[in-house]
């Protein structure tokens, strides 16, 4: 088994590929293609046979599965055989409704997340699961937040990045998931960005310009420990099936 993740999009902006166990920030532009470039980055890590959870914090998980769907994916037959989680972190916050149920049985911290926003609610269910021992069907996943700066409306900045430093980081190594995070530019303070650019692994940027009364969105990786990767801007395309791929 492969020590790398091998997604195209991510293969593209990184080449020697994603290792296992890294945590990633994406750090996004509110008009950017992050929310179609997370969904596509699932359908190629699906159709790759990659066991893939989407962490849902703006959207409900029929949303996601639509989504999915016209990528012509079975997004509930794959929920079904636990190869795609969709982690629903959205319904609670409505109070229109009970957090969706795990399709399979959950582990403790999948529905600690399903159910509070309280990151210290999160903090037990992992320290508990890294004692006990992490099941083999819980490793080697990828992990996607649409936008985990969601959180930092329920949580303080220094209890957000403690839980990052002491629980998800450790948790994240003990599962060799693959966790793309996410945060909106100038949405927290400075001083928090800087403390959870410290953290991770690797930094990816997306953000949009207008130019000659046409909107283009771009990608770059601004940082990548221990790996060769290309710091430029990319431009990203928009398909009509709704994929997103980097331009030519």
């Amino acid at each position: 088994m492969s020590d790398v993740l091998n997604v195209p999009m991510l293969k593209q902006l990184v080449p020697t590929g994603v290792d296992y166990g890294a945590n990633l920030l994406v750090e996004f532009e509110p008009d950017s293609l992050w929310y179609d470039t997370s969904l596509t980055i699932a359908a190629h890590a699906l159709r790759a046979g990659i066991r893939t959870d989407y962490h849902t914090f703006q959207r409900a998980p029929n949303e996601i599965r639509k989504h999915l769907e016209i990528f012509q994916l079975d997004a509930k037959g794959l929920e079904q055989e636990g190869s795609f989680r969709i982690l629903d972190s959205y319904t609670g916050q409505t109070g229109l409704g009970s957090p969706e149920a795990a399709t399979t049985t959950p582990r403790e911290q999948e529905e600690a997340v399903r159910q509070s926003v309280k990151l210290s609610d999160w903090s037990i269910s992992m320290a508990r699961e890294i004692k006990v021992g992490i099941l083999e069907e819980n490793k080697r996943r990828l992990h996607i937040d649409d936008n985990t700066g969601v959180l930092l409306q329920y949580n303080e900045e220094k209890v957000m990045i403690d839980l990052w430093r002491t629980r998800v980081i450790p948790f994240t190594r003990a599962c060799e998931i693959v966790a793309l995070n996410s945060l909106v530019k100038g949405v927290a303070s400075g001083t928090f960005h800087k403390q959870f650019e410290s953290l991770c692994d690797g930094i990816i940027d997306f953000k949009s310009e207008e130019r000659e009364d046409t909107i283009r969105h771009y990608v770059r990786v601004r940082s990548f420990r221990g790996k060769a990767y290309d710091s430029r801007w990319q431009r990203l395309q928009l398909l009509d099936s709704g994929e997103v791929k980097l331009a030519d």
